[in-house]
């Protein structure tokens, strides 16, 4: 079946490539082409062949670029990565991981041909970025989506835009094990003028804390702010950077405390604050405990 299917796509994708040749005395009729390329997309897609609907969906993007359709042409370079992620996908489902990662590659370079049609500040360029980086994420690729994460926040002109990227890369940095790099992304959040809720606020400055103890920067390279932070932390001082409710405060406190003066005190201290913490900060807790053993 999965032959016949094969056959079939093949025959008809030549069918409509043979339409774009050249023939004397007369021109290749390049809408009909982009239209039957777009058929047989939208029939591979039916069929659940997601690879196949991605080749086609190039090829319609191919006739759009030859007419000089730059956004046609980037809406169908779209269309054919999601298929190939798509692809990609169900290959993943099945324990199937190929080494020279086609439907992977492929979809990258179509997200990367898209990006090459919007300006380098446009907001479509900033939501293909994203729409990239989750996809990589959702593959467990996070590596690969903080290059893309990283990109978004750069192009990104918005504020709450730039807030979820900024607290998406800190994530992923903390997933691949970058505490440094994901405390410097932490403390330059918190050091800029944009307007942070209070609830994202709190969830950075809980494991900017976290970070601060794992990492330890030596006293001459760390931030005025993060310096600033910690103390008043420690000395109960009220300021708009301590969002943290009376619970919270001590129990940030006794980590602070243990971890430099009782690391053995740590294990007790950590499991009491627990239901406090996000799943990432209670791992980075673990983290912690084990630092100060060994």
């Amino acid at each position: 079946m999965a032959t016949d299917l094969s056959a079939s796509f093949n025959e008809q994708y030549i069918n409509i490539n043979t339409k774009l040749k050249k023939r004397f005395m007369r021109k290749p009729n390049i809408t009909e082409a982009a239209n039957e390329f777009l058929a047989l997309a939208i029939q591979c897609e039916h069929s659940e062949q997601p690879a196949f609907a991605g080749q086609t969906y190039v090829g319609a993007a191919k006739c759009e670029a030859s007419i000089g359709n730059l956004l046609g042409e980037a809406e169908h370079y779209i269309s054919a990565a999601r298929q190939f992620m798509k692809a990609e996908k169900k290959l993943a489902a099945l324990k199937f991981h190929s080494p020279d990662r086609e439907n992977l590659e492929a979809a990258i370079g179509c997200y990367t041909q898209a990006l090459s049609k919007y300006p380098e500040k446009s907001p479509i360029r900033t939501s293909i970025l994203l729409e990239l980086a989750e996809e990589l994420v959702s593959l467990d690729l996070k590596s690969e989506a903080l290059v893309y994460y990283e990109q978004a926040l750069e192009t990104a002109t918005n504020g709450v835009v730039n807030l979820m990227c900024s607290r998406k890369i800190i994530n992923l940095l903390i997933d691949c094990r970058k505490y440094e790099y994901a405390l410097e992304m932490a403390n330059k959040i918190c050091e800029s003028n944009t307007h942070i809720p209070e609830g994202v606020l709190t969830e950075l400055q809980v494991s900017r804390v976290l970070l601060a103890l794992l990492v330890e920067p030596a006293e001459e390279i760390r931030s005025d702010s993060l310096k600033q932070f910690l103390d008043d932390l420690l000395n109960d001082e009220d300021s708009t950077a301590l969002p943290f409710n009376m619970d919270l405060r001590l129990k940030l406190q006794s980590i602070v405390i243990s971890s430099s003066m009782d690391p053995q005190s740590l294990v007790s201290v950590v499991a009491s604050s627990k239901p406090h913490f996000t799943m990432q900060q209670r791992e980075l807790l673990e983290t912690l405990i084990l630092e100060k053993q060994t």
